[in-house]
């Protein structure tokens, strides 16, 4: 739904009402899909085209359109485990008037918003707030009434922010309380400085665990500086099917689920929001471990 909010609000701020986007994974792309529909986009770069997601295209080759009513990319693809480092991200290539707009729905909560860079950012909760049902939207406030005259009625931002005590229609109220819950407690652990050391610990756990395989676990991900903290793709012995339905399966057994990656992208996935706790990670690993152990190929012995 924010997709096609994002630019119904945002589109007209510039005569020509055209947008720069980012593809970095499959949500990005799909936002692509969805921005046609209804405007000029300007692909400023396309990972899934130029290189199938496992790296960024160089900033050099970056086609930034200055005309643009605003910028958007999508800070973690949890399809494809690409995440951008928003302290090296380019934004000196984005003019200063330029409005940018972030998705951080697989992120928010587990690190910092530079919120001198972005104007917009808008979050799925069900990822690391609270439950399915609730989504968060954080917009600049003079960017407010500036929706194109067919936006649909539930997308114009001004409206909700207009209407008595801020809603429109009636909210899924439950959702919504129980992410306000989550967000307090969150606060009493300490904020996003907590769950931001919480995802750093996790990750590198688990890329240690990967890197030290051999190659028996491997990323599609080739440059490091892109890797996901909390979305973490590998494939086993090479992308050995065989081998990676039999890791499924007995990871199931010993109580690891829900790892099979998105079938646009398969492989093993492991998504380590802000609920899964240090133990997991931990348990995990040694998991890893022990399969490679049982489980040698040729070419990617373990090493002990």
């Amino acid at each position: 739904m924010q997709y096609t909010a994002v630019v119904k609000n945002l589109i007209g701020l510039k005569p020509k009402k055209i947008a720069n986007l980012l593809v970095t994974g499959m949500w990005s792309n799909q936002n692509y899909a969805e921005m046609k529909k209804h405007g000029i986009v300007n692909l400023v770069m396309n990972n899934w085209t130029d290189n199938e997601c496992t790296k960024c295209v160089p900033h050099d080759k970056w086609n930034i359109n200055p005309d643009a009513s605003f910028f958007y990319f999508c800070t973690n693809e949890t399809v494809h485990g690409f995440r951008f480092d928003l302290d090296t991200f380019p934004w000196h290539l984005i003019p200063k008037d330029m409005p940018v707009v972030g998705d951080f729905s697989s992120n928010i909560g587990t690190e910092h918003v530079p919120w001198d860079k972005f104007d917009v950012v808008f979050a799925g909760a069900q990822k690391n707030l609270g439950p399915a049902g609730c989504t968060v939207i954080i917009i600049r406030e003079d960017l407010l009434g500036h929706a194109e005259k067919d936006v649909p009625i539930l997308c114009d931002w001004a409206l909700h922010e207009k209407s008595p005590d801020t809603y429109y229609n009636t909210p899924a109220v439950f959702p919504m309380y129980v992410t306000g819950m989550n967000v307090s407690y969150m606060n009493q652990m300490g904020g996003v400085d907590y769950y931001l050391r919480l995802s750093l610990q996790k990750s590198q756990m688990l890329w240690e665990c990967i890197d030290s395989s051999n190659g028996y676990y491997k990323s599609k991900i080739a440059d490091k500086a892109y890797r996901s903290r909390t979305n973490i793709i590998f494939r086993i012995a090479g992308g050995d099917k065989a081998l990676e339905a039999k890791f499924e399966s007995e990871a199931k057994k010993v109580g690891i689920v829900q790892i099979k990656a998105h079938v646009v992208n398969p492989a093993i996935r492991i998504s380590m929001y802000n609920g899964m706790p240090l133990e997991g990670v931990v348990y995990l690993t040694q998991f890893m471990r022990n399969f490679q152990l049982r489980n040698p190929v040729t070419g990617f012995n373990a090493k002990l």
